[in-house]
């Protein structure tokens, strides 16, 4: 086989990165035949056949293996879904030098649905490490497809996120409930299946197994958060800082404006991000680390959580987190930030001109009093909202009650009154989309020494004898 291995000059390597997946096995048969023959004669069971990233792995100017992700150029992350090296060459380091490699370009892969072997792999690296005979916990975290996932309580098929994984069972696992006792895991792995004989091992897991994980974490949860912590301290992740993700000054980063220029986000759309990271950034609402993770959140208008079963969620977001997490993986909000202190910034920027602010929320305020209004179901108004504004149901409740507007999930007499005065009651009701609303609000804002009808009147004013503009001036007079 030596003769049909590719060399390469000075350890350089190819890469495949495509928008849309392709076929893993068609690139072996056709680009790597002498890999997929090692594959097929030892038995190996690759996990996925598709994957939108794949690269090869390089020893000595040799393609000895790949590796592929499910990989995301917007947002620089990146799940490693299968990784082979030939036998002749494994014991090598070159999963390391390949986890180093992305974590120095990129940031900090996961790993979807890690083997045995690779777990025990992370912990010869000491990126993973036994706190008990048979527990391990690792400081790259661990994907299992909700498919894969089995539970000792009913589990609805969510995708299960880890840095725990049982080397007797050859199981990912995480405690979603501690009280309950509830804990969900990975099913079981062909390879795993054939080389550790894991369906024999699992068998044992019965009541009393479960016991004792959530007595091992009863007793230990502690420690083990520490060693996780303690890990995660060692990795030499790339950190990116915040100009150069969103930009220095006025200036759009190299970033942001690659994002722009492949249709991921209109330059609007990314002028209003850059000004909301930068403004949360600087109020530590969030974190170097968290940097991306929060553009993406932001990125996307209707992301919403997808696993809700863990008893620990993040206050802004309601995804799961773990006690140890600086930040939360989902929103990339700092979850030491002070949750009180965000909300009262939020009662401040009511009376705040809206130019001086990303988002009005008494703006947000109307369009959801507005849905309930209109006799929109309770729990859709509220989704919409989030989904819309990126403003938890959390933040917006307290905003609403403090306010008076909403009791008991009703609008109040004064939630009308805010209705009624509110500058887009106007522009609605009088038909003013001719005009700019923003504008318009600033100046309803600036202008409310005079009465409602009168901002409307003077402002309408300002675009002279404009025949549309005057049948509106029209309406509202008649209409007084």
């Amino acid at each position: 086989m030596q003769k049909d291995i590719i060399r390469k000059k000075d350890n350089s390597r190819k890469a495949f990165l495509s928008e849309d997946s392709f076929d893993l096995i068609g690139i072996l048969k056709n680009d790597y035949t002498y890999i997929y023959d090692a594959i097929e004669e030892e038995g190996f069971i690759l996990k996925y056949s598709e994957c939108n990233l794949f690269k090869e792995l390089v020893y000595d100017n040799l393609v000895v293996g790949f590796c592929t992700y499910d990989f995301s150029r917007e947002f620089m992350t990146a799940a490693l879904s299968n990784i082979y090296i030939l036998p002749e060459y494994r014991g090598n380091r070159i999963f390391l030098k390949e986890l180093e490699d992305t974590m120095t370009d990129y940031c900090k892969p996961s790993i979807m649905e890690p083997t045995r072997l690779v777990v025990e792999t992370l912990i010869s690296y000491g990126f993973a490490q036994k706190v008990t005979d048979g527990i391990a916990v690792s400081a790259i975290e661990f994907i299992v497809p909700g498919s894969h996932v089995l539970s000792n309580a009913p589990y609805s098929n969510e995708e299960l996120s880890t840095h725990f994984y049982d080397l007797d069972m050859c199981s990912c696992f995480h405690v979603l409930d501690l009280e309950k006792g509830i804990v969900a895991y990975s099913s079981p792995l062909n390879y795993d299946i054939v080389h550790y004989a894991c369906l024999e091992s699992r068998k044992n897991m019965d009541g009393k197994y479960f016991s004792n994980i959530i007595g091992s974490f009863c007793d230990s949860d502690v420690e083990f958060m520490k060693v996780i912590l303690e890990l995660e301290e060692n990795l030499h992740v790339r950190n990116y800082t915040v100009d150069e993700i969103i930009g220095e000054g006025d200036d759009i980063s190299e970033y942001l404006q690659s994002l722009i220029d492949d249709g991921h986000v209109t330059y609007e759309k990314a002028l209003e991000i850059k000004q909301q990271i930068r403004e949360e950034y600087e109020s530590g609402m969030i974190l170097n680390e968290s940097l991306l993770i929060r553009l993406a959140y932001l990125f996307e208008n209707n992301l919403e959580p997808t696993i809700k079963s863990h008893d620990e969620v993040c206050p802004y977001c309601s995804m799961p987190v773990d006690s140890h997490d600086r930040f939360c993986h989902f929103c990339g909000i700092n979850l030491d930030y002070d949750i009180d202190q965000m909300q009262e910034n939020l009662i401040k920027s009511i009376n705040t001109s809206k130019s001086d602010f990303r988002e009005d929320i008494r703006f947000i305020m109307y369009k959801f009093l507005k849905l309930i209004d209109e006799k929109i179901e309770f729990e859709y108004a509220v989704f919409t909202i989030e989904n819309t504004y990126n403003i938890s149901w959390a933040n917006l409740r307290y905003c609403l009650e403090k306010q008076e507007y909403l009791s008991d999930d009703s609008i109040t007499e004064k939630g009308y009154e805010f209705l009624h005065a509110h500058p887009l009651h106007f522009w609605e009701k009088y038909h003013m989309d001719i005009v700019d609303y923003t504008d318009f609000e600033n100046y309803f804002y600036n202008h409310l020494y005079m009465n409602h009808i009168d901002i409307c009147l003077t402002y309408l004013e300002k675009f002279g004898n404009d025949e549309y503009i005057l049948e509106i001036i029209d309406e509202i007079k008649n209409d007084l």
